[in-house]
């Protein structure tokens, strides 16, 4: 992890340089006031996944089904959609 210092007339480029290859850090006046973290599209599409609320409340009600037994096995499934093969 590496830690840099900011000051007002700072620009991002400068803090972060060309490139975010590991933990940055941000700090001013000595105390951390932001984290940089290394982020391709992969991350971004699950970030913004992790953070919609219509996502987050579809997990909620597949968690409560699962727990009031309302769903299926995957074997379960194969054998209602009549599939056999291996996967």
């Amino acid at each position: 992890m590496k830690s840099v210092t900011v000051s007002d007339k700072q620009t991002l480029r400068e803090v972060i340089g060309k490139g975010v290859k590991k933990d940055v850090v941000v700090e001013r006046d000595g105390h951390a006031v932001a984290l940089i973290v290394p982020f391709d599209d992969d991350d971004r599409y699950w970030y913004a996944r992790e953070h919609d609320a219509a996502f987050i409340r579809s997990l909620a009600k597949a968690r409560r089904q699962m727990k009031e037994g309302k769903s299926v096995s995957h074997e379960e499934l194969k054998a209602r959609l009549g599939r056999t093969e291996k996967i």
